[in-house]
């Protein structure tokens, strides 16, 4: 049943650039994320739309279809569906945490708003940096690297 629900989705794949996302059998749907909640994913491509139950999916493509959900939506209030690792909350919460001191500090006249700009660059560019060894680590997909917004 789920292979032709997964060769009907896949053949609509011109009419938009969708993403694939493969199942625990090792079959492909295409299509855009429409919907989600905590145990269904709706997937639609320019010919249908198909409920799909998320356990027929590894975790890493149930965290591919979060993240390409949230991009699709343009919701980046919702991080929390994503699932990303505790340390890369805690690099991104500290360095948005930093940057705002070194703001605070530029405002009371602690500091120059040129040095107070210059360490949000570097401060903004280690984030960076670590991100991308995240992601080449697989700890987080680009996707939801995207997602968060970085």
């Amino acid at each position: 049943m789920f292979v032709g629900l997964f060769a009907a989705l896949a053949l609509g794949a011109e009419a938009e650039p969708f993403s694939s996302y493969t199942n625990h059998a090792g079959n492909v749907v295409s299509g855009a994320v429409v919907a989600l909640d905590a145990r269904t994913a709706t997937v639609s491509n320019a010919e249908e739309s198909v409920k799909l139950p998320l356990s027929i999916f590894p975790e890493s493509e149930r965290r591919r279809i979060a993240a390409d959900f949230l991009l699709r939506q343009g919701s980046g209030g919702q991080v929390g569906l994503l699932r990303v690792p505790v340390a890369v909350k805690r690099a991104i919460t500290g360095a948005e945490k930093a940057m705002a001191r070194s703001r605070k500090r530029a405002e009371k006249g602690l500091c120059t708003k040129e040095e107070s700009d210059a360490f949000c660059e570097k401060s903004a560019a280690a984030l960076k940096s670590y991100l991308d060894k995240q992601v080449e680590s697989g700890a987080i997909t680009p996707a939801e690297r995207k997602a968060l917004g970085r």
